[in-house]
């Protein structure tokens, strides 16, 4: 609780977080809230302050009570834990930490939060967008088809019947497929339907003759269609007809080249913001905190000869800045690292490998190769996030005791390498719906022009890599923004 002889500073801190969408408070060992402070308390309708008995259990939703709870009583054993919560229809990731007596002995916790509500409100409209451009690529007037290993034809969509000139499925079901194809096309068509059942995919432009005599172009991508073993089952074919989808297939290659646009703009923006956050919180809050503890150690000063039980409480005080004023670095750290923007992205990568390896205690070791200035400011962050999702789903699927990132260039292209000895990764994993960390590293990656591919090593493990054409490096020297 905060004395009164600090009353000048924590106005002034309360002042700082009320302007945050955020939330920090702390609880003895009983669980009880003693003090709450930060922006989210206006929502709410709630004062800040020192508090004296409410449960931390009235301050969240009854569905994460035992999560929370949990959490605090880990902080209470010593273990800092990080968490998402819901309260009142917000939603905020948090974190506790023990917080720890002037003797050394755990007195309670302390967390911080942060309002991340309209974030997740953001990324749910983000999949619901994504959602709708399935459904249309879905509905679009192509041809689906399913070919069996013998050539036979399996299955066909409506529009693929109006191609091959069939009023119904019955009328091809089974039909050889090469028997529609103009002979002078079919040795190709051959060739791509071995490829497929080998594994590989394919495409392939060829004129069919219909079951009505009409003859047609058609452009069609074909890839292995897998069993949940992995065993290739069927070539599936998406066809279309060039002569009379130019125009079509030219609009559907602009939009997607603008969702890329669009995707590659919001996460600059999200960079953009990322940044700015830190470093108003490592700037502001943290110069305030500086203050607040000056001004404490002033007081303590003071106190100690006139009256020592004054002191040592102002001491307990100071313990909780310095783990406030930790848990501010942290945060920013994690929001936008500093030494991405004074050192560049090899200073970077060696700081990420070192603080995965304290955090995880998985073995990280960076291989940092000269690269002659060729990585711009651009590239750089996009890198960094690279090895920032690798290491994070290292950490979480992989069951790895090392890991190697290198960076090079090879052939005059930025490489990137990120290697583990875990379980391995599945194709399914890579291309499923719990793919989206490697599907926001390959946008990233395809943003600026390269090509991220993730596979299985032979030798165990998984291998993530990346190419990149050398970009124009920066005036400053190439230091990632």
């Amino acid at each position: 609780m905060w004395h009164a002889a600090t009353h000048i500073g924590t106005e002034h801190l309360t002042r700082l977080l009320s302007q945050l969408p955020a939330l920090m408070w702390s609880t003895d060992t009983g669980l009880q809230v003693t003090s709450r402070y930060g922006g989210v308390l206006a929502v709410f309708g709630q004062e800040p302050g020192a508090v004296d008995g409410p449960s931390i259990g009235e301050f969240v939703d009854s569905a994460d009570l035992e999560t929370v709870v949990a959490a605090h009583r880990a902080a209470l054993r010593g273990q800092a834990t990080s968490y998402e919560t819901r309260f009142r229809g917000r939603t905020f990731s948090s974190r506790v930490e023990p917080l720890v007596g002037s003797s050394g002995e755990i007195a309670g916790v302390v967390g911080f939060a942060f309002d991340i509500t309209d974030w997740r409100r953001t990324e749910t409209a983000l999949r619901e967008s994504e959602a709708r451009l399935r459904t249309i690529i879905e509905i679009e007037p192509e041809c689906v088809k399913l070919v069996d290993r013998q050539g036979r034809l399996v299955d066909m969509n409506p529009a693929g019947l109006a191609m091959v000139e069939a009023d119904s499925i019955d009328m091809v079901r089974g039909l050889q497929i090469i028997d529609v194809i103009a002979p002078e096309h079919r040795a190709a068509f051959m060739d791509l339907h071995r490829r497929i059942f080998d594994g590989e995919s394919g495409a392939l432009e060829f004129e069919i003759i219909g079951l009505k005599g009409r003859r047609r172009w058609l452009s069609t991508h074909a890839v292995p269609l897998r069993d949940g073993s992995g065993a290739v089952q069927a070539l599936l074919g998406i066809t279309r007809d060039v002569t009379e989808t130019r125009r079509a297939e030219e609009q559907l290659r602009a939009s997607r080249t603008a969702l890329r646009s669009l995707a590659t703009r919001q996460q600059d923006i999200r960079e953009d913001e990322r940044t700015r956050i830190a470093r108003e919180i490592h700037d502001s809050l943290g110069q305030a905190l500086t203050a607040l503890k000056l001004q404490l150690a002033a007081a303590q000063d003071a106190a100690s000869r006139e009256s020592p039980a004054l002191g040592h409480r102002l001491a307990e005080t100071a313990l909780m800045v310095d783990d406030l004023v930790k848990i501010v670095r942290r945060i920013a750290t994690e929001l936008r690292p500093p030494i991405l923007d004074q050192l560049g992205l090899p200073a970077a990568l060696e700081w990420l490998a070192h603080d995965f390896t304290r955090r995880t205690g998985i073995r990280c070791e960076p291989t940092i190769m000269p690269t002659d200035d060729v990585i711009s400011q651009e590239l750089g962050t996009a890198l960094f996030r690279i090895v920032q999702e690798g290491l994070t789903n290292i950490s979480r699927h992989a069951d790895a005791s090392q890991v190697q990132i290198a960076l090079g260039v090879k052939s005059h292209c930025v490489t990137l390498e990120i290697s583990d000895d875990g379980r391995g990764i599945t194709e399914a994993a890579t291309t499923g719906p719990g793919s989206l960390g490697i599907l926001g590293m390959r946008e990233r990656a395809a943003a600026l022009g390269g090509v991220l591919e993730v596979a299985p090593r032979g030798d165990g493990g998984t291998r993530v890599t990346a190419w990149f054409p050398p970009l124009p490096a920066t005036p400053s020297g190439g230091g990632a923004q």
